[in-house]
């Protein structure tokens, strides 16, 4: 049977072909000594290993966390030094602007659950910095 035409298999199979053993002995021929199977190691996908670690930052939970940011950009943070509330709506449109970016520069790349996830954060974020942006400020 040629070489090419072998099914793939996912075991290696591992034979001791030497004629001496590891103390020096002889092998007896028919007694050939035959090293245990190893299954070759399957590299998971970046999905699957995100995951089997919740911790792992992947693409959902990278622009999710922009959308985080954004949003706090957009609701302000209390100055201790004056009280006040200091809102920063062009740094909220400039992290929604990269998540636009990311979405054009990934177009054809996501999986169905990313391209969602990224479209209903832009549409989230879109309408609550319009609302934001024309509501007077405090």
């Amino acid at each position: 049977m040629p070489e090419d035409s072998k099914p793939a298999s996912d075991e290696i199979k591992v034979t001791d072909r030497r004629s001496f053993t590891s103390s020096g002995e002889r092998r007896q021929p028919d007694l050939a000594a035959s090293e245990p199977r190893r299954t070759k190691a399957v590299t998971p996908s970046p999905a699957e290993s995100a995951k089997a670690d919740p911790h792992a930052i992947g693409f959902e939970n990278f622009i999710r966390y922009l959308a985080q940011v954004a949003l706090h950009q957009m609701a302000g943070e209390r100055n201790p030094a004056t009280g006040t509330v200091e809102v920063a709506l062009e740094e909220a449109r400039q992290t929604i602007e990269i998540l636009e970016m990311l979405k054009a520069k990934t177009q054809g790349n996501l999986s169905a659950d990313e391209k969602r996830t990224l479209d209903d954060l832009l549409y989230h974020l879109k309408v609550e910095f319009s609302r934001r942006a024309v509501a007077p400020r405090r």
